[in-house]
């Protein structure tokens, strides 16, 4: 009996062994498990980490590249206005027109400088009489004329219908010569012309009497 009783408490010493040990490994692998995934955890948050860096990374990017994108359009368009305003001030401006014909009825409107003689830049238009400025600045304008055999002639130099000089050709003699020069800040598209004031009729030849001349100065 005691042997039996041996054996039997040897079974169970044995038995609470290995009870211990599966319990210990149990333990050991739980504590393994709870590492790794605490590690992958770590991992998983360190990749979410670099990727909302990289996102914002690459939304500053893109920030940059379309701030670049304006700067550089910004500059090029600098640049061409640069050097449109360096070759607007280079650019000649001049002409002379003429009247080679008389007329013994005009009393009216634009006196029409029908014969060019010199268009730089084409601002004068022989069709309408009329001088438009191609660039802004400061321009010298002339104009001529000779009354018709004691018809009094007045003439007006106009900006923009606002008469500026006047010309007379009194009528104490024939053929008498009325001139007037005025010097003119234009802007781009300001317009210039003679017109009638007083009087009637005009005087010219082939190799005109009357003319009209304007150039740009400054």
């Amino acid at each position: 009996m005691r042997e039996t009783a041996e054996m039997l408490q040897n079974h169970n010493d044995s038995m609470e062994n290995i009870k211990s040990d599966i319990a210990d490994k149990d333990q050991k692998q739980t504590a393994a498990l709870i590492e790794q995934e605490t590690r992958h955890t770590r991992v998983i948050d360190e990749i979410r980490n670099t990727t909302r860096t990289l996102n914002a990374d690459l939304d500053q990017y893109k920030t940059d590249q379309w701030r670049l994108s304006a700067s550089v359009s910004s500059l090029e368009l600098f640049r061409n206005n640069q050097t449109n305003t360096k070759c607007d001030q280079k650019q000649e401006v001049a002409f002379t027109a003429a009247v080679t014909s008389s007329s013994t009825t005009w009393n009216s409107g634009t006196l029409i400088f029908n014969v060019v003689i010199t268009n730089a830049g084409n601002g004068y238009n022989p069709s309408t009489g009329v001088f438009t400025s191609p660039i802004g600045g400061t321009y010298v304008f002339y104009v001529s004329a000779v009354e018709y055999s004691k018809q009094y002639l007045r003439i007006d130099v106009v900006l923009n219908s606002v008469s500026k000089v006047r010309a007379i050709g009194v009528d104490s003699a024939s053929y008498q010569t009325g001139t007037n020069m005025v010097v003119l800040e234009l802007q781009k598209g300001d317009s210039v012309w003679v017109k009638h004031s007083y009087g009637k009729g005009y005087y010219s030849e082939n190799v005109p009497l009357i003319t009209f001349s304007g150039f740009r100065i400054l």
